[in-house]
């Protein structure tokens, strides 16, 4: 963008050719006498050279006075991060194989663990902290910007580990403390289950009305689908053998939970749909940001100056050493 400092000066230019023209008015009412009329023509063409000499040393010196400026629009941004708990289960059921990555059979909970590391890796401004459920909730990594740790308790997360059972009140409850006294308007609960409660003290749409109160929304994603069977590995004094067990999803307890709080249900069949889901709530939360803007200058009336300086040492060389001018 070019920007002139001081544009009032532009007003010379246009005083330029009337002061040429007084100057060439006053010149041609001058005679001499002079016998040699061929060096006359060319003493005229002289002139002539001269006058246009004039003229631009005049216009570079007026336009170094603008001072002209050439500005670069520079862009920083001031983000601020969301709060956010990623409230996990790792009951037993999470172990069912019924995802696939790559075309290989996965756990619920290994699906879980690559997504959540990718959706960790496009919020690098935010404070992310990690809750483990089953039987119990517990604090696995308090909200932190350091995604580095997160990730790598995220990927510690094994099946059982809270218990086999689920609690997802009690889980909530959890999240919600974690978030209470945190400076931030912004701040959210990603609940992932293939589950319905049937452990805790307290009840889930209870703890999403306490999540509503402290202004903390609440998106659920429900694995797998109701009522079906998916595989599971387990281990016997025969070795690990390969079970069919009954998809326990109570996706209308997700649902209100998620429509209390005014954050939305997902339900995630399979790698492909579950990833898609983290996407989506990667865009519905995007953090706010102020942009400021500022310029870095490049001063042009140097270029003036030299390219005026230049035409006057041109005018020297060519009237005080080569030719003279006859007045």
């Amino acid at each position: 963008m070019l920007k002139i400092v001081n544009p009032e000066f532009l007003v010379l230019i246009l005083l330029i050719p009337i002061v040429l023209w007084v100057y060439y008015k006053n010149r041609k009412n001058i005679f001499i006498k002079f016998p040699l009329t061929f060096l006359l023509k060319k003493n005229t063409k002289l002139f002539e050279i001269r006058l246009i000499l004039n003229f631009l040393i005049l216009l570079m010196l007026i336009l170094a006075l603008c001072d002209f400026q050439f500005l670069k629009k520079i862009t920083s941004t001031y983000k601020k991060g969301i709060n956010i708990i990623l409230t996990l289960d790792t009951s037993g059921s999470m172990n069912a194989v019924d995802f696939k990555i790559n075309n290989h059979e996965v756990t619920r909970l290994q699906a879980l663990k690559s997504v959540v590391n990718d959706f960790i890796d496009k919020r690098p401004n935010d404070k992310i902290g990690l809750i483990v459920f089953g039987k119990e909730a517990f604090t696995q990594c308090p909200l932190t910007i350091d995604h580095k740790i997160l990730k790598d308790y995220v990927n510690s997360l094994t099946i059982g580990m809270a218990g086999d059972s689920t609690s997802i009140g009690n889980a909530i409850i959890l999240s919600v403390k974690r978030l209470k006294n945190v400076k931030g308007k912004s701040k959210i609960i990603i609940l992932v289950t293939d589950g319905r409660n049937n452990s805790g003290i307290i009840d889930p749409i209870t703890a999403s009305l306490v999540a509503k109160e402290e202004n903390i929304k609440i998106y659920t994603i429900g694995i797998g689908t109701k009522g079906s069977l998916v595989p599971i590995y387990v281990r016997t004094p025969f070795g690990i053998r390969k079970l069919m067990i009954n998809a326990d999803l109570d996706d209308e307890t997700l649902k209100q939970i998620a429509k209390n709080t005014g954050g939305k249900y997902f339900n995630a069949k399979d790698y492909k749909s579950l990833k898609k889901i983290y996407n989506e709530i990667d865009k519905l939360e995007k953090e706010k940001f102020k942009v400021n803007y500022y310029y870095e200058r490049k001063l042009l009336y140097n270029y003036f100056l030299i390219i005026a300086l230049i035409l006057i040492l041109i005018k020297v060389f060519i009237f005080k050493t080569k030719f003279e001018m006859v007045p």
